[in-house]
């Protein structure tokens, strides 16, 4: 019996030692957990410590010292010699009469008119002629209307009997160049009527007429001259 009892405290004993070793172990494995995040944190506390404290310990920024401004030289004054100074003599002064004379009046002088200078009459300009065209110049324009009046004058408007049938109207333009003499030299169609009736007529009026010699002086450089002319046909009621 005491046998047991001795084995079974002896087995509660090895039961203690091993839980307080593994007591042990486990504040220990503990106290390294916690090690780690405490030195982390103050380590942070050190470095942020450092940099508030650096800016307070660097030396303030020297400012440069106030420049004095130096007095600037006066001018030398040059030195005089000596001179006695005389003071000058004073006048005695007058005495003022009370009956003093008035003055007299200056008489003020009577300003004499200007003489009238006769007016100048306003000079009253020739009226302005316009300028006469050349003796040639007129002389050519009175022989080209009295030509077209000729032509005008001997269009007859075409008969027969498409003419009848058809009665046309309208204008040709005609060009015609005549010598000196008054002679035609050639003619022809400048702008058509559309109608060979009216253009066919148009230049057996021309060469069925006389034309007047040139006036003297006119296209003096000129053998012979080419005119234009407007014939209008309009059909005979």
């Amino acid at each position: 019996m005491m046998v047991l009892i001795d084995r079974l405290n002896q087995e509660r004993h090895k039961l203690s030692s091993l839980g307080s070793l593994l007591l042990v172990f486990f504040v220990f494995s503990m106290a390294q957990a916690i090690k780690g995040p405490a030195e982390m944190l103050a380590q942070e506390a050190m470095e942020l410590t450092t940099t508030l404290i650096e800016p307070l310990l660097q030396p303030p920024p020297k400012t440069p010292p106030p420049q004095v401004k130096q007095p600037e030289p006066k001018p030398k004054m040059l030195a005089l010699p000596n001179v006695p100074m005389t003071p000058a003599p004073i006048e005695p002064a007058r005495e003022v009469t009370a009956a003093a004379e008035s003055p007299r009046p200056i008489p003020t002088p009577t300003p004499t008119p200007a003489p009238s200078l006769p007016t100048a009459t306003p000079v009253q300009e020739a009226p302005k002629m316009a300028p006469q065209p050349p003796i040639s110049v007129s002389l050519e324009n009175n022989y080209i209307v009295s030509v077209r009046a000729t032509l005008n004058a001997n269009k007859r408007y075409p008969t027969g009997r498409e003419a009848s049938l058809q009665r046309p109207s309208g204008k040709v333009k005609l060009w015609f160049v005549l010598a000196r003499n008054g002679a035609l030299q050639d003619a022809g169609i400048d702008e058509s009527s559309n109608s060979i009736i009216l253009d066919n007529a148009a230049l057996s009026t021309l060469r069925r007429t006389t034309y007047a010699p040139w006036p003297e002086g006119s296209w003096a450089s000129q053998s012979q001259h080419k005119f234009t002319v407007i014939l209008d046909f309009v059909p005979l009621n």
